[in-house]
C-alpha cells in the first residue's frame, strides 16, 4: 500500500494540472467577425469566447462599423449574451451609409476589456 501512495499522488497532481490547463484554454478570450469583408448594408456575425466572464453576462462589442443603436464611450456597440460554454455570438447589420474602410471590433465584459480584437472590412 505504501508503494501506491506516491503513484496515486502523481496521478492526482497530473489530473489537477490537466484540468487547470483545460480551464485556461476555455477562458481565453477571442473575437471573430464573419465574414471579414462585408458590403455596406449587409450583416456580419461577431462571435467568440468571453474569457472568464460567467454565463448570462453580456459582452459589449464595440466598433465604429456598427450602427449607433447602442454605444459605449461614444463608440457604436452591440451586445451578446455569454452562453454556458463561455461562447457568445450576435448578428448585426452594417449601415448602408458606412464609409468603406477597415474597422476594429473590440469587446468588454464584467467591467473590463477582453484584450483581443477582430478586424472587419466594409466595402461599397
Amino acid at each position: 500500500m505504501k508503494r501506491l501512495a506516491p503513484i496515486v499522488a502523481l496521478v492526482a497532481a497530473t489530473a489537477t494540472v490537466s484540468a487547470a490547463l483545460a480551464a485556461g484554454a476555455v477562458s481565453r478570450a477571442s473575437i471573430t467577425a464573419t465574414p471579414t469583408i462585408v458590403k455596406r448594408g449587409h450583416s456580419v456575425v461577431v462571435h467568440g469566447s468571453a474569457g472568464g466572464c460567467p454565463r448570462g453576462d453580456a459582452v459589449t462589442l464595440l466598433s465604429r462599423a456598427f450602427v449607433h443603436t447602442h454605444d459605449f464611450a461614444g463608440v457604436a456597440a452591440v451586445y451578446a449574451r455569454v452562453r454556458a460554454n463561455g461562447r457568445f455570438g450576435v448578428t448585426t447589420r452594417i449601415p448602408a451609409t458606412r464609409h468603406p474602410a477597415r474597422y476594429t471590433v473590440t469587446g468588454r465584459c464584467g467591467g473590463g476589456n477582453l484584450g483581443v480584437e477582430a478586424h472587419l472590412t466594409v466595402h461599397s
